[in-house]
């Protein structure tokens, strides 16, 4: 009787546990505090007016126990592109190519007269920032986490400054020329497509296309380009079951689609200049339910050991 009874209590512990760990939230601490984004634009201690930026929401920021994670939205979601090394210059092109050429919706702003823009009123997540190129100053893409964690305070922050680089870049003016190089490749098992298109940038904006397959070995070269430019190249549409990341070196560009399941999960560094302890920032798996599951799992081995050790000394 005595073993029925905490058979009976055992198993009403283990559906209690089975129910919690239902219940425990993806979104753990996740808080509905917004945020917003600060830009300072100047050059040579000269304030920029009337420069426009567009903000694009692309990820949602999600709390864990291990610190936020990041789900990118649709329809960014079908931009196959990993999202998990926020340090990759190749990452906001990329992002910014997709977003125009799908004409998705953003906000703009411009810098006042002191060259200073502010987007409030921000929800957690990863935003894309796209300058306008008015011909006069080059800038980059660039991608903003709202929290952004301080490596210095320890502490994330929901109001971010940011200063976009304008490159120093001495463009020869005697009509010089260059050329860009671009190398297709792909990892994985999977069958790939025939040809793919790709794009080249010509001061963030499209200049050209190509088709690349295996009639020109997956390879082109653009001559005779204007040296007072900058150059970038980029998949305009990466297949279905591919990741899409790059590799540049001097004046070649290699673009690498790496077939579902071959491609290594990562975890992003919060912010420039952290330690390996600060690496909180995390997309993909999430680490929490580890620890708890093992826990759990050792809790009901103790408790079924107990019930039949019980019942042995009961029969004896």
């Amino acid at each position: 009787m005595k073993v029925k009874k905490l058979t009976a209590v055992v198993s009403c512990l283990m559906m209690l546990l089975v129910f919690v760990l239902t219940l425990s939230p993806v979104t753990i601490a996740q808080t509905e505090e917004k945020g917003s984004i600060t830009l300072n634009l100047t050059s040579t201690d000269k304030p920029l007016e009337n420069v426009s930026f567009r903000l694009y929401l692309i990820a949602k920021a999600y709390k864990n126990a291990d610190g936020i994670r990041y789900e990118l939205i649709a329809p960014y979601d079908n931009a196959n592109i990993d999202i998990s090394n926020l340090q990759d210059s190749a990452l906001p092109l990329h992002l910014a190519y997709f977003a125009e050429s799908h004409s998705l919706g953003y906000t703009e702003l411009s810098t006042d007269e002191k060259g200073i823009l502010v987007f409030e009123d921000l929800s957690q997540g990863l935003y894309l920032v796209v300058p306008s190129q008015n011909g006069e100053y080059t800038i980059s893409p660039f991608v903003i986490s709202v929290p952004d964690y301080d490596s210095k305070t320890k502490e994330w922050q929901y109001n971010i400054d940011a200063t976009p680089k304008i490159p120093d870049i001495d463009f020869p003016g005697d009509g010089s020329e260059t050329y860009i190089s671009v190398v297709k490749k792909w990892e994985g098992n999977k069958l790939h497509p025939d040809s793919v298109i790709v794009v080249l940038l010509c001061d963030f904006q499209e200049y050209a296309q190509v088709q690349l397959s295996e009639y020109n070995n997956w390879h082109y070269r653009w001559d005779n380009l204007p040296k007072n430019h900058v150059w970038n190249v980029l998949e305009a549409d990466v297949p279905d079951g591919y990741t899409v990341s790059y590799d540049s070196s001097s004046n070649t560009v290699t673009i690498i689609n790496k077939s579902e399941g071959t491609h290594e999960e990562g975890t992003t560094k919060p912010s420039e200049g952290g330690t390996e302890e600060d690496k909180l920032v995390q997309t993909g798996q999430l680490n929490w339910p580890v620890p708890v599951c093992a826990i759990a799992g050792l809790l009901i081995f103790s408790m079924g050991w107990a019930v039949l050790n019980f019942g042995r000394k009961e029969s004896e």
